[in-house]
């Protein structure tokens, strides 16, 4: 496996300020997923209407990401998490991006700007149904499961004090076996 240089790459992103909003980790939204559980394993369908599951990644590190199109740090984090996949490889890392209540202009718009992301976009989350299994309340949402399909981290707000914490839980995740 090639050693993800996670540090280097999110530390790039924030210096260029092109990754994580100044939100302070202390106005963050508790997370609702524990550690150690194991989340709902449908999550929606992709773009091409295929039916998208954790469970199809077993043995892979999983990023599920809540985001939307009006949500500024949300579309700063896309690109930094495709970046991420491509400097440790889908065949290790995925990213599986759930737009959270976007009118359908907008998020057709941005999954068109960000198709050749190595990011699996799935459609409109219709009322919501995947947010809520999840506990959604807040966005940006990032949520870590391990290569044993269990939740690792579940991360909702960002700021800048936040990224060693992140990138040492990608870093260890993706140094695991399953």
């Amino acid at each position: 496996m090639r050693k993800p240089a996670l540090w280097v790459l999110l530390a790039l992103a924030v210096s260029t300020g092109a990754a994580i909003a100044d939100e302070p980790a202390a106005n963050s939204v508790r997370p609702s997923l524990p550690v150690g559980s194991i989340p709902e394993d449908e999550l929606g369908k992709d773009m091409k209407g295929n039916k998208v599951r954790i469970s199809d990644y077993h043995g892979k590190v999983v990023i599920v990401s809540f985001w939307a199109s009006w949500c500024g740090p949300c579309k700063q984090e896309l690109p930094v998490l495709a970046g991420v996949v491509k400097q440790v490889g889908p065949d290790h890392l995925q990213v599986i991006a759930i737009n959270y209540r976007d009118e359908y202009e907008p998020f057709k718009y941005v999954v068109n700007v960000l198709k050749d992301y190595p990011i699996t976009f799935l459609r409109r989350d219709p009322n919501s149904r995947t947010a809520k299994k999840y506990g959604v309340h807040g966005i940006p949402r990032m949520i870590f499961i391990g290569r044993d399909g269990k939740v690792a981290a579940d991360h909702t707000g960002y700021g800048e004090s936040m990224i060693p914490e992140l990138v040492d839980q990608l870093n260890t995740l993706l140094a695991q076996r399953s």
